[in-house]
């Protein structure tokens, strides 16, 4: 049975992009549910948390680059120095207003804009790369923004707005980083976990205050740098090797019913019913998107992760 499940897993191509992109967004959801656990017994912020995400992630994924790469790793810093700072920059910004907006605001408010990215991806990758995006991939992008505004619209009126425009950025940046890494394919990316991880760290140090990590904050953090957070951002970059941006930030929603679904049952952070009602229109939008006949990407065997 493994052998044969083994066998289904697809090795190159568009298909193998859209299952890391939906695998990264499944374990990246994991990160509203233990914002939730590191603020449950603490007044922990944003900044501190993004900081000891970015402080256990950084020896993590610099051994895991170090072993990928071996003594290619000075080289490979050189010749990709330019992108590597602009990824690493926009990442850490990404992580750290992601992480910010979920202590400000409704976590699944935060997910549902994040749910907004194919709309992102798809006009940059349009303009900055001239990648072409099929009529079925517009008409899924236009079902999302219909869901997303079903779940947002009965919050706009509380005092949650600044929650809701830092999520806006983090998948803004996140958008702009998916082009990126479509834009150059060889670049490792293994280093790209590792630069953002460094970035965010040393970005966020400054307004961090340690005192208000307790140890349940710091379990939860250790969790999402230590474990989560690289394996989601290795699988999204490596994504758009095989697949569009528009085609991967489309599994954005996974991650808005996946994390809303998780803060539901396990802090009783009860959605409202325009949630669960743009929940559907989402989830069925992306599947709308992702079945049927789709361009093939050219693929580009990756030379190293």
């Amino acid at each position: 049975m493994a052998l044969n499940l083994a066998a289904r897993i697809p090795q190159s191509g568009r298909r193998l992009g859209l299952l890391l992109a939906f695998t990264g967004m499944l374990v990246v959801s994991t990160d509203s549910l233990l914002i939730r656990v590191a603020e449950e017994d603490s007044d922990i912020d944003g900044w501190t948390i993004a900081f000891m995400v970015g402080l256990f992630s950084s020896p993590v994924t610099w051994s895991v680059a170090v072993r990928s790469l071996g003594r290619e790793i000075g080289p490979q810093i050189v010749r990709w120095r330019q992108p590597l700072m602009i990824t690493g920059i926009l990442g850490a910004i990404g992580t750290t207003s992601f992480l910010t907006a979920v202590t400000l605001t409704a976590a699944s408010n935060v997910v549902a804009i994040i749910a907004s990215g194919p709309i992102f991806a798809a006009v940059l990758a349009r303009f900055a790369l001239h990648e072409h995006t099929s009529a079925r991939t517009w008409r899924a992008i236009g079902l999302t923004v219909i869901g997303i505004v079903i779940i947002v619209g009965g919050s706009m009126a509380g005092s949650q707005v600044a929650g809701d425009l830092v999520a806006l950025l983090a998948i803004m940046v996140f958008a702009t980083n998916l082009v990126i890494w479509r834009r150059y394919r060889d670049l490792p990316r293994t280093l790209i976990v590792a630069i953002t991880a460094t970035c965010t760290c040393l970005m966020t140090a400054i307004p961090a205050d340690i005192s208000l990590v307790t140890n349940q904050a710091l379990l939860a953090t250790l969790a999402m740098g230590g474990l989560f957070g690289p394996i989601a951002r290795l699988c999204m970059s490596t994504a758009t090797r095989y697949a569009p941006p528009a085609e991967v930030s489309l599994f954005t929603p996974v991650e808005t019913v996946a994390a809303s679904l998780g803060v539901w049952l396990w802090f009783d952070e009860v959605p409202a019913t325009l949630t669960f009602i743009g929940g559907a229109v989402v989830v069925a939008s992306v599947f709308y998107g992702l079945t049927g006949p789709a361009r093939e990407v050219d693929p580009e065997p990756p030379r190293q992760l």
